[in-house]
C-alpha cells in the first residue's frame, strides 16, 4: 500500500505523500518541524495543532485540512487517521486502511510523556514506517528528570551567586520542554525569540 519514490513516502491509492520532500499535490504532514513541514505541497493534512505553527512558518494562504486524533477521513478506499507520536505538539502517526491492510507512518515520535505533547499512542497494524534519527544503541540519553532536575540545580546555583543564566533551545518542542520544566520559584524567566536566516 504504501512505497517510496524521489518524493518520499506514498501511497498511490490515495494519491497522497506522507511528509514529502518535494512538493506535491496532497501531503499528510506527522508534525510541524521544518524536515515534515516543507513548502510548496498544493494541499496539506495535519493535526489540528499543527496546522497554526504550519501557517506561520509556510504561509497563512496554504490549502489544508485539520484533523483530531482518531478523527477517519477516506481517499479513494483509503481510510486515514492521525494518532499520537508525543514527539511535539500536535505530532502525529498516520494510519492507513484499505481493504483491512493496515499501514502505521510514524514520522518523529516519542515514548517518554513530556506533560505537553499528546503521549504516543500505540497503533495496531501491519506494517509500521518508523523514524529513527537517534534509533542506533550508540545514543544514550539520560532520563528526561535527571535533565530537569540538573538545569534547576544549575539555574538555582547562578541564581544565589547573581549570576543570569542563558538556556538555548530549539524553538519548536524543546524549549516548550524546558520551560515547562523549569523551577518557576527560582526567579523571573524572560523569553527571546531569536529567526536564524540561513
Amino acid at each position: 500500500m504504501v512505497t517510496f519514490d524521489n518524493c518520499g513516502i506514498y501511497c498511490a491509492q490515495a494519491d497522497i505523500y506522507i511528509d514529502p520532500w518535494k512538493p506535491v499535490k496532497k501531503a499528510i504532514i506527522t508534525h510541524a518541524h521544518s524536515d515534515h513541514a516543507r513548502f510548496g505541497n498544493g494541499f496539506y493534512i495535519a493535526h489540528e495543532h499543527a496546522i497554526p505553527v504550519m501557517k506561520y512558518r509556510l504561509g497563512a494562504d496554504i490549502q489544508c485540512q485539520a484533523l483530531k486524533y482518531q478523527e477517519e477521513i477516506a481517499i479513494n478506499g483509503v481510510k486515514i487517521s492521525l494518532h499520537p507520536a508525543g514527539h511535539i505538539w500536535g505530532s502525529a502517526q498516520v494510519r492507513l486502511e484499505y481493504k483491512g491492510e493496515i499501514w502505521v507512518v510514524s514520522g518523529d515520535y516519542k515514548l517518554q510523556q513530556d506533560g505537553i505533547s499528546a503521549p504516543f499512542e500505540p497503533v495496531r497494524c501491519h506494517s509500521f514506517i518508523t523514524e529513527s534519527t537517534f534509533g542506533l544503541p550508540i545514543y544514550k540519553f539520560p532520563k528526561p528528570q535527571d535533565v530537569h532536575d540538573d538545569i534547576n540545580t544549575w539555574w538555582r546555583k547562578n541564581q544565589d551567586q547573581g549570576k543570569n543564566s542563558v538556556i538555548c533551545a530549539y524553538a519548536l518542542g524543546k524549549a516548550q520542554r524546558v520551560l515547562k520544566h523549569l523551577d518557576t520559584s527560582i526567579g523571573n524567566i524572560y523569553i527571546r525569540m531569536v529567526r536564524l536566516t540561513m
